[in-house]
């Protein structure tokens, strides 16, 4: 409903804003769901299960990544609708935008997840610092390097198909080796 009401007043920018703020709030599950396992005294219980702890994490980082995906197809669904009523912006532009808040959102998720394992729901802290870092220091290397004008160059001349291939096999790589670091991290705090 807020969705819609987003829509309905601020127009295409409010969809837009929504396809780049939502995957990036619901990255920030996993901590929740760590004081949730926390108070619930998940911990004592996980040993009893004939699970291995490897499908435990495997699960978690299943339906955080997926949970991200199903709220990113409904952002593009209201940019999509946004676009057919306004009109103001390209369609090209929403679906940068959907992409960019995806990616960013799954990023988030597999950056967060190892360091929540391992140092608990400080770790939320601590990527929220090198994000903001990340972001910060691209952003100005962007705007002052020659780096930022060749980068944007290089990105219009570049095919997309092949560059979106690119970023979903970077992204799949380093989603296996958060993995793996993750159940490493996890089998090694939560032995029974």
């Amino acid at each position: 409903m807020a969705a819609l009401l987003v829509m309905l007043f601020l127009k295409e920018a409010g969809t837009l804003f929504l396809a780049m703020i939502l995957p990036l709030t619901l990255a920030a599950l996993p901590t929740s769901l760590l004081v949730a396992d926390h108070e619930s005294g998940w911990e004592q219980f996980v040993g009893v299960f004939p699970l291995s702890k490897g499908k435990i994490v495997l699960a978690r980082y299943l339906f955080c990544l997926l949970l991200i995906i199903l709220v990113s197809g409904l952002v593009l669904a209201l940019s999509l609708v946004a676009h057919a009523i306004f009109g103001q912006y390209s369609l090209e532009l929403h679906l940068i935008i959907v992409g960019v808040g995806l990616l960013f959102g799954i990023l988030y998720v597999v950056v967060l997840l190892p360091f929540i394992y391992s140092f608990g729901t400080f770790g939320n802290t601590i990527v929220n610092i090198i994000f903001l870092a990340l972001i910060m220091g691209g952003g100005y290397a962007l705007q002052k390097t020659s780096f930022g004008v060749t980068f944007i160059t290089w990105l219009t001349q570049v095919n997309k198909v092949l560059l979106i291939i690119g970023t979903v096999l970077l992204l799949l790589g380093g989603t296996l080796i958060s993995l793996q670091a993750s159940i490493m991290i996890y089998t090694r705090t939560f032995t029974a």
